[in-house]
């Protein structure tokens, strides 16, 4: 079971959890006049996180995600106008200390594009659509961080086709084959609700019931619940009305949806306040 990330002092740092890779290729339709999409190689360590291309288009873009050592996870992020960095970082760390002014301004002032774990050999996918402007590439497993800049125009890209489809609303989640999803394949995540949310995918016993995650969530703890399996992965948060597809690939078994985002109205993590869902991948 994978608890609320805690914070670095730059950025997130999420809980060490085993992961299993994310990795495939994109699915896309026969021939079209449409460009298949760019593909960017980001490249993570401790430190730093390098781009393999000094020149991100606008539009639908493809990022593998590589580890250099450890692991890692890739976050994309855009700051309002007139908000630092330095107060971004600020309200991150007491945001998950349950301020809830701090959760408020970072809702309000950081455009979350999602993003994708990675390990030595397991590369991680995922899509995010950016327009012109300027971003930040941050790792939630370390202090790393980077900016980079998206200056051409959006180009014509073929659609990536997503095997499973999950929403967001009312800080619920809602997956649209029912509870059964497939095991591998590329994710398609739209956040409906009013506020950031991401998506971590954990396996559980099957015997796990829903009122056993009732009563884990009610209890507050961040440790091991006895249910909890090790295989695990998860997307970037996203920001109200932002899609982000990602590939993924887990074992065969029950897995435990859940957002850890700390609530606007009373700095709880989301999955204390009811946003899991028990699921079959097969």
């Amino acid at each position: 079971m994978r608890p609320a990330p805690r914070i670095a002092a730059a950025t997130f740092a999420a809980a060490t959890v085993a992961m299993v890779g994310v990795t495939g290729t994109a699915v896309l339709p026969a021939a079209s006049a449409a460009s298949p999409p760019k593909t960017i190689t980001v490249t993570m360590s401790a430190k730093t996180i390098a781009f393999g291309t000094s020149s991100i288009p606008a539009g639908q873009v493809v990022f593998t995600v590589k580890s250099a050592k450890g692991n890692h996870t890739l976050q994309l992020a855009q700051l309002a106008s007139g908000y630092t960095q330095k107060q971004a970082e600020h309200d991150i760390n007491t945001a998950f200390g349950g301020d809830v002014k701090a959760v408020r301004r970072v809702d309000k002032n950081i455009h979350w594009l999602g993003g994708a774990d990675t390990a030595v050999g397991h590369p991680g996918r995922f899509v995010a659509h950016l327009t012109a402007g300027s971003y930040l590439a941050i790792d939630q497993e370390s202090n790393a961080t980077t900016s980079f800049d998206v200056v051409s125009a959006a180009s014509n890209y073929r659609t990536i086709y997503p095997s499973s489809f999950v929403t967001t609303k009312n800080n619920r989640f809602h997956t649209h084959t029912g509870l059964a999803l497939p095991h591998d394949g590329w994710m398609k995540y739209h956040n409906n609700a009013v506020e950031p949310h991401f998506i971590v995918l954990n396996r559980v016993k099957q015997s796990t019931t829903n009122q056993d995650v009732r009563d884990y969530a009610a209890s507050g703890s961040n440790k091991q619940p006895s249910w909890g399996l090790g295989e695990s992965t998860d997307a970037g948060v996203i920001s109200p009305g932002t899609t982000e597809v990602f590939r993924y690939s887990l074992p065969a078994g029950k897995y435990l949806i859940a957002c850890f985002w700390p609530s606007k109205h009373t700095g709880m993590p989301h999955f204390n306040m009811g946003m899991w869902k028990l699921v079959e991948l097969s």
